[in-house]
């Protein structure tokens, strides 16, 4: 391939990138240029006049302790516009980071700003993972499970390493399963938080808040 194709393909995939995160680099000249404050240290919530999921979600999301920054697109120009550059959609917008939630999931805000630290403390006590280990999704059932058989079709299709642990035929997996004070199958861990049943849009929309590892 000719130097000149070469330049040319970069400049067409600098292109499709710039494309596809136009909202963060919008976000992100924004933030550089000082027009709007990053928010690295805290959750931004964008807001409108009348929305009642926004006020559960800013009252859910301050009783964390975290700094909440409440950008309401009504009366701020500039909110507004980010807004629609991430795409509009449901309301309230909740940005943490690298991390975004369209609408309000208050089971999930629950599970990673409440109860997390406190799960993640649970797992360590019990020895769920072992010294050094990854701590990648684990999944607590059964050979016969429907349900379980679908998380594990959901794994293996999106090639996700998980572990696949059979409370009734590993003894190790059962003592875990009961020191956690676990019931029902199947049972999720995923990212330190603790999941009864399992559904893939569910399991979607997990991914998208957090992704598949630690940020």
């Amino acid at each position: 391939m000719s130097a000149g194709r070469v330049v040319l393909l970069l400049v067409v995939l600098s292109g499709f990138y710039a494309w596809q995160h136009q909202y963060e680099l919008k976000r992100w000249w924004r933030v550089q240029s000082g027009s709007v404050p990053a928010t690295s240290a805290g959750i931004s919530v964008y807001t409108a006049q009348g929305c009642g999921p926004c006020e559960d979600a800013i009252h859910l999301l301050q009783g964390t302790g975290r700094p909440v920054l409440v950008r309401n697109i009504d009366e701020d120009a500039v909110a507004r516009d980010e807004f629609e550059s991430a795409g509009g959609g449901s309301m309230p917008l909740i940005v943490d980071g690298r991390r975004e939630m369209r609408g309000f999931n208050p089971e999930l805000l629950q599970a990673w700003y409440v109860d997390r630290p406190h799960t993640a403390s649970r797992l360590d006590q019990v020895g769920v993972y072992r010294g050094g280990e990854a701590r990648i999704p684990i999944l607590y059932g059964t050979t016969w499970c429907p349900y379980c058989a679908q998380a594990r079709q959901y794994f293996d299709s999106k090639s996700i390493r998980f572990r696949d642990l059979d409370i009734e035929h590993d003894a190790e997996a059962k003592r875990q399963y009961d020191a956690l004070g676990l019931s029902g199958i199947p049972v999720m861990v995923y990212e330190d938080m603790i999941w009864n049943g399992f559904s893939a849009q569910g399991m979607d929309e997990k991914r998208k808040w957090v992704g598949d590892g630690h940020w």
